[in-house]
């Protein structure tokens, strides 16, 4: 668990204390869904070593960018250099890596204590959710969980996160130290650090309960 991004900007006790928004990514920071949207990139080539080695090596590079921006480069780096039925082939690729995807992040575990903690959290901040997963999935997901109650917005794909979050600031009319980004991801560490918003880290042993007591220590 670790806290950077917007804190050095905070000048007193008073501002790091004043919380009155938290943004949260989605995919490995509410629910466990990181080895199900990895593994379903491989569900999509045929299961040989050049191709595995091709998509292990770019998911080490890229994993956090959308998937039809990773889809695109993949098909580029197994050679595929058709122009525009290169998108078009990304774009039905990532139809069905959404199908699949979207089936398993229906079910999949919550982070623990995720639920809980969004249901204690709302009674306290507005919150919102920011993720790379395309907006209409995500929602959808969101919707199937009976979790559309607990967020005032949400924002997939093609929002960018570091612009979501502008966005919030001015919805809200709160200032950078008022809003907590809370996210497992390099991509939200940035964000909130261009925007000077304190910013969470969810661990890979991170459990929610945690999370209030972080958010008093901030």
């Amino acid at each position: 668990l670790s806290a950077a991004g917007g804190l050095q900007g905070a000048s007193n006790g008073t501002a790091r204390m004043a919380i009155k928004v938290i943004v949260f990514d989605f995919d490995g920071t509410l629910i466990d869904s990181n080895p199900l949207k990895y593994d379903a990139y491989f569900d999509l080539f045929p299961n040989d070593e050049w191709h595995a080695q091709t998509i292990r090596q770019l998911l080490s590079e890229i994993f956090e960018e959308s998937r039809f921006v990773i889809l695109e480069e993949i098909l580029k780096r197994l050679g595929d250099n058709t122009g525009m039925d290169l998108k078009l082939k990304a774009r039905k690729l990532a139809e069905r890596y959404n199908d699949i995807v979207l089936a398993g992040a229906k079910t999949c575990s919550e982070k623990p204590g995720a639920q809980k903690a969004l249901a204690a959290l709302v009674r306290q901040y507005k919150l919102y959710l920011s993720s790379t997963s395309p907006d209409s999935a995500l929602k959808e997901i969101i919707h199937f969980r009976n979790w559309d109650s607990y967020f005032e917005g949400i924002f997939g794909y093609p929002n960018e996160k570091s612009r979501t979050l502008q966005h919030i600031m001015e919805q809200e009319n709160v200032a950078s130290f008022e809003v907590l980004v809370v996210g497992d991801g390099e991509s939200d560490r940035k964000s909130a650090l261009e925007n000077s918003c304190p910013f969470i880290h969810v661990s890979g042993n991170f459990h929610f309960e945690e999370l209030e007591n972080s958010i008093a220590h901030l």
